[in-house]
């Protein structure tokens, strides 16, 4: 019996041992728990602060759209999947009235057609395919309609103040004739023929001058302009007709290359041949006493034909060359600054270009193409 008792003594120390080691394995388990716990409880704080911050900053960007929705000029509208009007801003109740919220949307439009069919809305829309709805942005566009139609009525009265003052530049070449012609009438020794020839030249240029006024009376009417087959050689002799008072009176001379009856163009004959007489007037009055004249026409190939028109007088300053075809520019203190501006109007208006070119006798020349009639020349 005494020899069993130190056999218990052992085992009784090695138990305790090993209850001291669980002991310390069981405190480090347990600190390392609480570790554990700490930085989950420090984790979740933090993401709590991070959910927290997020949705505040949500609710402030809600805030701010909520702002801009209710501060922009136009109207927004949300439209569910059943046609049905889901929100609005205060500017799209405005604009439609109510009831709005949970009418028919198609209602809605029709409604404001019919109650005020004056106005003009502008409606741009984008389907939100997650969420099956639409967005619908409304503009009233009503003042800015108004608007365009007075720009629309300017835009017309400053074309018709264009064509009155083409119109009026026009006329005082065949008017300048008129007068000239009268004068001759009224000499006592002039034969009866030659007054005869006189008064028939005179009721050409009256006739040419009713022509003018009736081509701006149609598009005062908003007709199209007149387009038609004219045979150059016409022109040309029209043009000639034209000027020929004047360059009596003004003791100058003019040439013309004659041309056949092949060479045609599409376009208004009178229009052309009053071109032509602007640039023998402005030759006249910028070249004075015995300027003489060179007019050439022909084709420069099946597509294309020329006509030059050439003086032997002072010529184009090269610092006014860019400026020649300006509307209202003119170096006479009594010019109007109109003839060369028509002219290049003309021109263009019947599909062709003009521009200055380079006289060999350092006088004024000008180059005026057209298209050949299709079929023609």
């Amino acid at each position: 019996m005494q020899q069993a008792v130190p056999l218990e003594k052992h085992d009784l120390e090695a138990a305790f041992r090993s209850l001291a080691e669980v002991s310390h394995q069981l405190d480090a388990s347990y600190r390392d728990l609480e570790s554990r716990v700490a930085r989950l409880n420090e984790e979740l704080a933090a993401s709590r602060s991070a959910r927290l911050d997020e949705l505040a900053e949500k609710e402030r960007l809600l805030e701010r759209l909520a702002s801009l929705m209710a501060m922009l000029p136009g109207g927004v509208l949300l439209i569910d999947e059943r046609q049905q009007v889901r929100d609005a801003n205060p500017e799209a109740v405005a604009l439609f009235g109510e009831p709005l919220l949970g009418e028919d949307w198609p209602a809605v439009q029709a409604r404001i057609r019919e109650r005020e069919p004056e106005r003009h809305l502008s409606l741009h829309s984008r389907h939100l395919a997650q969420q099956g709805e639409t967005l619908v942005l409304v503009t009233d566009t009503t003042e800015l309609h108004d608007l365009q139609a007075q720009v629309g009525r300017e835009q017309r009265l400053s074309a018709l103040g264009e064509m009155a003052a083409r119109l009026a530049h026009q006329i005082r070449t065949p008017l300048s004739s008129t007068t000239l012609y009268l004068a001759q009438l009224r000499r006592p020794d002039l034969a009866v023929a030659q007054r005869e020839r006189i008064c028939d030249r005179l009721a050409e240029r009256l006739v040419h001058m009713e022509g003018l006024i009736e081509s701006m009376l149609g598009f005062v009417r908003g007709a199209p302009p007149r387009t038609e087959l004219i045979c150059l050689q016409d022109v040309l002799g029209d043009f000639q007709a034209h000027v020929q008072a004047r360059l009596q009176a003004a003791g100058a001379t003019l040439s013309v290359t004659p041309v056949d009856r092949t060479l045609a163009l599409r376009g208004d004959r009178d229009a052309l041949a009053g071109a032509l007489a602007n640039l023998v007037v402005n030759a006249i009055e910028a070249g004075g006493a015995a300027v003489h004249v060179d007019v050439w026409a022909g084709a420069l190939n099946r597509e294309r034909m020329l006509l030059r028109v050439r003086d032997n007088g002072p010529g184009v300053a090269q610092e006014l060359r860019e400026r020649i075809f300006d509307p209202f520019f003119t170096t006479r203190s009594t010019g109007t600054g109109l003839g060369l501006a028509v002219v290049a109007r003309t021109v263009n208006e019947l599909g062709g270009e003009i521009r200055l070119g380079d006289s060999p006798q350092g006088g004024a020349e000008f180059i005026l193409e057209f298209p050949v009639a299709e079929g023609e020349g």
